[in-house]
């Protein structure tokens, strides 16, 4: 507790840590990166805001500069889980649609605000199941509406001890890192298999909703997300870069022709018109001059004006032909737009969201638009008609608050303290390197992007806060920062855009919002799923031979050799992280897989001998 008390005091003190000149340096840094809109600084140190109007101006700023079709497809790559979890509660009545729209888009742009990363908020997955699967042995629903609220109140309330009291350190110290990459391959297995299996449940044909769309998707999807064409198109733009820097040693005529050789059609007309007008404006100022010097001469002079005139009009190519060509090359142009997401080698990635999404549009207006009077839609749509902030604790009692704890609270606590706290910080820390604090990583922290004690104050606050009003309990998760990542998001925007539009779609359509949502092809959405939990994997096992690789060198370093077993070293790592990720998704109990983990690691790997050398370092510092 010491310890971790004397660097939290270190993190709130930085000039403890560091000497005042590098803190002056870092300050002078950081003024003219705000000047200058810089956002490749970490976001500890740029978003410590004194003024918090010109915080929110100058992340206003950064979100509009930012805002791209690669950020908007991120931001839609956390929805093949938010929306079949909050349909299927609302349609169970657990939680009212309008108002837990509103608040998830508002705790989506203060989390985009806050941080530069696109971190998601997704509802608690733990007691959204039991909410939509436990019954009492009476036969009434364990997790009623008022129940699912105490349930969030309570975690949050948790959560937030945790934060502030920077226990959450004590809990990521006694998990290791092997017990969180299992944690985040069992997870997006469990993501993966669950498309998977709601695209089982549909049938292969009699409409569109069926297994053949979801088999077209997934290909389209793995077109689109190879990434050939982004290193063939940036190995083309490095050789652009240095061919350019070559040809700027050369005079300023070669490098005109150079240009004008390699631009478009389009430029190539604009260039020669303004050669030719150039030299019209230039003879016609060179005979004014002469006119102002020679008043005599002005009859002559206009005459040779007229005649400089004619010569250049005589001399233009002919309009027919150019009008051809640019008509071509307009009509090229809009090919290439409409066509690219056949394109095979793209300038940037393809935002593989978007285009998923607006495939499920599509399909979901069609479904409304032909839908009977018995096909269970709530026709017609309609705007506004629904509250977006009710008072969700009108009827909780002492009974609700009882199994709101012992159903809800319990089982979620562990899932979110390991998977929406420590695994998220991790995996931000692994998909964004240039975002670490250099402070942190100086100490070896695996949370340099956003500390674990930021993520635990969130999720408290958001739930104790918001719940109240009407919000579903929700968190942070792994899952959802990899499929965001995966889609295309990079910065905090993306969950801005996304935020922007649950609210505005709360507002304007919140009567209307289930009936939306629900049309939805269910082939997609688990589409979306598989993508997210399948990106998480493969996190996972990056961040398991990272672990091996450092362990490795660490061995090396000990010892003064290079003999090490490197192999042995990938089995003793691997085998914890695939107990933990085996029991998750056996069992599809994440504290389950992350307890037994954590005994293996104990027995199976280094836990004791660490535990072991601890003790004799305290035993050694007291005497």
């Amino acid at each position: 507790m010491n310890e971790l008390r004397n660097e939290e005091e270190g993190l709130s003190n930085p000039s403890s840590s560091i000497n005042e000149p590098n803190t002056n340096e870092q300050l002078m840094e950081l003024a003219a990166s705000f000047d200058n809109n810089d956002t490749s600084s970490p976001s500890h140190s740029k978003y410590s805001p004194i003024n918090l109007l010109s915080f929110c101006k100058r992340r206003t700023i950064e979100h509009y500069n930012n805002i791209s079709l690669s950020e908007l497809s991120g931001s839609l790559g956390d929805l093949g889980t938010f929306i079949p979890l909050t349909v299927a509660l609302a349609r169970e009545r657990k939680i009212a649609l309008a108002p837990a729209l509103f608040w998830a888009g508002v705790s989506n742009i203060i989390t985009g605000y806050t941080w530069d990363v696109p971190m998601c908020v997704q509802p608690m997955k733990s007691i959204s199941a039991v909410a939509l699967t436990d019954t009492n042995g009476s036969g009434n629903v364990g997790l009623d509406a008022q129940s699912v609220t105490t349930a969030g109140i309570l975690t949050g309330g948790a959560v937030l001890l945790l934060g502030v009291t920077n226990l959450i350190e004590i809990v990521n110290w006694i998990v290791p890192l092997t017990v969180v990459c299992g944690l985040q391959i069992g997870v997006g297995i469990r993501l993966a298999s669950k498309g998977m299996t709601d695209i089982q449940k549909l049938p292969w044909g009699g409409g569109y909703d069926c297994i053949g769309m979801a088999v077209a998707c997934a290909l389209l999807s793995m077109f689109w997300l190879r990434d050939s064409g982004s290193q063939k198109d940036k190995k083309k733009q490095e050789q652009a870069k240095t061919d350019s820097e070559g040809n700027t040693r050369n005079d300023v005529m070669a490098t005109t022709g150079a240009n004008s050789a390699t631009s478009s059609d389009e430029d190539v007309f604009q260039e020669n018109d303004n050669v030719e007008m150039g030299k019209v404006l230039n003879n016609s100022h060179q005979l004014e001059t002469a006119t102002s010097l020679n008043p005599r001469s002005s009859v002559s002079t206009t005459a040779h004006t007229n005649e400089t005139f004619d010569f250049a009009a005589s001399s233009a190519p002919s309009s027919t032909p150019r009008q051809q060509k640019q008509l071509s090359y307009y009509l090229r142009k809009v090919w290439s737009r409409a066509c690219c997401c056949l394109n095979p080698f793209p300038k940037t990635p393809h935002p593989v969201g978007i285009y998923l999404f607006l495939i499920g549009c599509i399909f979901a207006a069609v479904t409304l638009a032909t839908a009977g009077p018995d096909s269970g839609y709530d026709l017609p749509l309609y705007f506004f008609g629904a509250p977006v902030a009710i008072n969700a604790m009108k009827d909780v009692t002492s009974m609700s608050w009882w199994n709101g704890f012992l159903q809800g609270a319990l089982p979620q606590l562990p899932l979110t303290t390991l998977n929406s706290v420590i695994s998220v910080c991790c995996l931000a820390h692994t998909l964004y390197p240039d975002k670490r604090d250099p402070v942190l990583e100086e100490k070896h922290r695996t949370d340099a992007v956003i500390t674990r004690r930021e993520v635990s104050i969130s999720v408290g606050l958001m739930n104790l806060i918001l719940v109240p009003l009407g919000s579903m309990p929700n968190c942070h998760g792994a899952g959802g920062l990899a499929g965001q990542h995966r889609f295309g998001a990079r910065t905090g925007t993306s969950v801005v855009i996304l935020g922007v539009g649950k609210v505005l779609l709360a507002i304007f359509l919140g009567g209307s919002a289930l009936t939306l949502l629900d049309a939805l092809p269910i082939a997609v959405l688990s589409i979306m799923i598989a993508i997210a939990g399948l990106e998480l994997v493969s996190t996972g096992v990056k961040v398991l031979f990272e672990c091996v690789q450092k362990e490795k060198e660490k061995t090396m370093k000990q010892q003064g050799n290079e003999s090490v077993n490197g192999k042995a070293i990938l089995q003793k790592n691997a085998t914890v992280a695939m107990v933990t990720a085996a029991v998750i998704i056996a069992l599809k109990k994440t504290h389950y897989g992350a307890l037994s983990g954590w005994v293996v690691h104990v027995i199976y790997g280094d836990g004791f001998r660490n535990f072991v050398v601890w003790i004799q370092k305290k035993r050694a510092a007291r005497s």
